[in-house]
């Protein structure tokens, strides 16, 4: 595809998942023979707590033999969104009962969950739904102050917009090696312009949703902030996907920290998926998303599993939404993958770790269908990025 600015690679592949639900696919799936759905049943279906661990496992049996794409536990959080477990691929159900299992994270609150099935294009509820409970077990955190939040043409200060302020240095096992506060003013249209040395984004095609595209002309910097104006341009939704340059060059690294000073307005039918991707453009490489979501909602977090990238090894939501100024950070090491807002884990994992180079993108998205009234501003305070240095 032609853009604009230098060449990068793509966004996400056309297959991508987002909290289990398959969005687009890499090949068409073959239509599976004619099944009946009452042919396959679940018993022994059960969720076990162990703090924010969730072991899920359902026995599954079918009079008919059948070929399930996926099969598992599929849940959902309070507010609905989708936080399956891990699903096994390509199973062969028959009368001869098999159990499966999955493992999950998952914040404080209130779930429901069920036995499920993928067959061809066909998702099928092999069990009615039962619930469990993620109790919150962590010491209450001292609040940090923060102001409220103010519409993104207001003024603010040029230095510290948020409140908080960008750490500069290194930290125990971190090595700091790219800062930006988008001090310099910028006008919208001409990004990069003065951040060229350390900025480019994707820009002149689709997003990963085939219903809105990238073009960096909708990002400009104002009062301390870069600040991307979401918004529909001749029929067309546009958002942004800026990516940091370290020393002016692009690509990854294997293992780092990231963290992003951000907040949005709730424009509904837009969101976040600020992710790592493979510099190898090979999905199975992995990939690591946060924070991802829609910006009337909250923030997830998403492991994609190594080798098998259409599960989520890791699915962790949130109570935190965007309308207000949070720090998000990634920390990735060979042994622990960890997600904190505001310096306060809410997630992690120690399996399934991504250990190809992998790359940041702030990637704006369009998850749901905008309207074309539909217009807000997604403003970065800050960002910095550590390289792993135990």
């Amino acid at each position: 595809m032609k853009r604009k600015s230098r060449q990068l690679p793509h966004a996400r592949k056309a297959a991508y998942m987002i909290g289990g639900s398959v969005l687009l696919a890499l090949v068409a799936p073959t239509a599976a023979p004619a099944f009946a759905a009452d042919n396959i049943t679940a018993t022994e279906v059960s969720a076990t707590v162990s703090q924010d661990s969730v072991r899920a496992a359902a026995t599954l049996t079918s009079s008919t033999p059948i070929t399930a794409q996926r099969a598992g536990i599929c849940a959902r959080d309070e507010a609905q969104g989708d936080v399956d477990f891990p699903a096994q691929m390509n199973e062969v159900i028959s009368s001869s009962p098999t159990t499966f299992t999955g493992t999950a994270t998952f914040a404080p609150g209130r779930y429901t969950y069920w036995a499920c099935v993928q067959v061809g294009e066909s998702w099928i509820d092999v069990s009615a739904p039962k619930s469990f409970t993620v109790a919150d077990t962590a010491p209450t955190p001292t609040p940090t102050p923060t102001p409220a939040p103010t519409p993104a043409s207001a003024s603010a200060s040029d230095t510290n917009p948020s409140g908080i302020a960008m750490p500069t240095g290194n930290l125990p096992g971190w090595k700091q090696i790219f800062t930006e506060e988008f001090t310099t003013p910028l006008a919208r249209g001409s990004f990069p312009g003065a951040y060229s040395d350390q900025w480019l984004s994707y820009d002149g095609f689709p997003n990963t949703y085939k219903n809105g595209d990238y073009d960096q002309e909708i990002i400009s910097a104002q009062d301390g902030n870069l600040d991307i104006s979401m918004k529909t341009v001749d029929g067309r939704p546009l958002v942004a996907a800026p990516v940091p340059l370290v020393n002016g060059q692009w690509g990854g690294q294997t293992y780092g920290r990231y963290s992003v000073r951000m907040k949005a307005d709730p424009v509904v039918g837009y969101g976040t998926a600020f992710l790592l991707w493979p510099d190898s453009e090979n999905w199975n490489d992995g990939e690591i998303d946060f924070p991802e979501g829609h910006l009337d909602g909250s923030v997830k977090a998403f492991n994609h599993c190594p080798e098998n990238p259409m599960r989520n090894c890791l699915a962790v939501p949130t109570s935190t939404t965007y309308a207000e100024w949070h720090t998000y950070t990634i920390d990735w090491t060979p042994d622990k993958l960890s997600f904190l807002v505001d310096g306060t884990v809410v997630g992690s994992t120690t399996s399934n770790i991504p250990s190809k180079p992998l790359h940041w993108v702030l990637q704006g998205e369009t998850p749901g269908s905008p309207s074309p009234t539909s217009s807000g501003h997604l403003l970065i305070d800050w960002v910095t990025m550590y390289s792993y240095a135990p």
